[in-house]
């Protein structure tokens, strides 16, 4: 029962910290997106992606070793981590001129493909066994 009960906890923390990690990024592209995706300015764009990839296994990685994720759990893990977000970005994109106001609309088929990188990266980290 206790095991079923610590489980719980990880699934549930591991759900907020993926809704906190939505939260940050979408606020940051909220007010910077411009700044970090711009169609046509592929200097920018591939910038973008590449800073994703540390900065994903910078969230998610240290995360596990701190709380002692075996290695088999960690799949499970990441897909609580990704849910959050990719629920909600469900309706932040249909919404972006709200969401994103400083991103052109030529730049949200770039940001999609942002956060499907991104998405992808952290459901990457469960698969990620330290030996």
């Amino acid at each position: 029962m206790n095991a079923l009960r610590a489980d719980h906890r990880k699934g549930t923390f591991f759900l907020v910290w993926g809704f906190l990690l939505w939260l940050a990024a979408t606020v940051i592209f909220h007010f910077l997106g411009d700044w970090m995706i711009e169609a046509g300015n592929w200097l920018k764009i591939v910038i973008s992606f590449v800073a994703a990839v540390p900065l994903i296994y910078g969230c998610t990685l240290p995360v596990y070793a701190a709380l002692h994720i075996p290695p088999a759990e960690r799949l499970h893990c990441a897909a609580c981590i990704a849910l959050p977000g990719m629920l909600l970005d469900i309706f932040s994109l249909p919404f972006h001129r709200t969401v994103f106001p400083t991103l052109a609309d030529n730049s949200i088929p770039l940001l999609a493909a942002w956060l499907l990188w991104a998405y992808s990266l952290i459901l990457a980290s469960g698969l990620i066994f330290k030996k």
